[in-house]
Formats: C-alpha cells, sequence, structure tokens
C-alpha cells in the first residue's frame, strides 16, 4: 500500500495489488461478522444471550460464560476459558466443572439470584 499526499490536502490510499486480485470474503466469514457483532451488541448492553442471526438459536454471551464459572467442553463460540475442557479426560473435565459450580454457587449465594437470570428471561435451566 503506498500513500499520496495531494494539493487539496487529502490523503489517497493506493494498493498495490490489482482489484481482482483482492481477496473476496467467504460466505463464512460474512456470517462470521454478523455474529460477532451481533455479541458485540450484546454485551455491551449487558445482555448475557443474543439470538444467532441466521439460525435464531439463543447463543450465550462471554458475559454469561465468566459468570458460569467453567467451561462446560461443548466448544461454546464465546468461551472465555479456551475450551479448557473440550477434548481433555472426563474426570478432568468433571473436575473443572465441580470447582466451577461451587465458585457459581458461591456467586448466587451473594447476589440472591441464579447467574442465567436476564431481566426479561426466567429460564434459569443449567
Amino acid at each position: 500500500m503506498t500513500f499520496d499526499d495531494s494539493q487539496d490536502g487529502q490523503v489517497k490510499i493506493h494498493s498495490r495489488e490489482k482489484p481482482q486480485q483482492l481477496q473476496q470474503k467467504t460466505q463464512a466469514e460474512l456470517e462470521k461478522e454478523i455474529w460477532q457483532e451481533a455479541h458485540r451488541q450484546a454485551c455491551e448492553g449487558n445482555r448475557k444471550k443474543y439470538i444467532d442471526p441466521k439460525t435464531g438459536y439463543s447463543v450465550m454471551t462471554e458475559l454469561l460464560h465468566k459468570r458460569r464459572g467453567y467451561c462446560c467442553g461443548n466448544a461454546c463460540r464465546h468461551c472465555p476459558y479456551n475450551n479448557e475442557n473440550v477434548g481433555v479426560s472426563p474426570e478432568v473435565k468433571r473436575a473443572n466443572i465441580a470447582r466451577g459450580k461451587q465458585q457459581r454457587k458461591e456467586i448466587e449465594a451473594i447476589e440472591g439470584k441464579p447467574v442465567w437470570a436476564d431481566d426479561d428471561d426466567n429460564d434459569y435451566s443449567d
């Protein structure tokens, strides 16, 4: 990429690649951008879930995963635990989940409500 200062004070950016060589985004990349934006907006609004624009499924945000306190091992899209329980032995997974559930119970005892609770959502199932 090169930059040009024109006489009118505007900076022009020139690509060294020819237009036909510029990469086109795949359908999967476009879809990922859409759900990433939905996730970003949900997190900014302090929401625990959002609706996947393509599938219509309810998706847990990173905020809810953190409040849950552990990786469930299901390779969740927004897992803040780097999917630590994906592909590990059942014993390790059970120990990690037990530790996380204990932390979650402590949070719920302090707050007096389930970590799953949303203002407009009464689905408190685990």
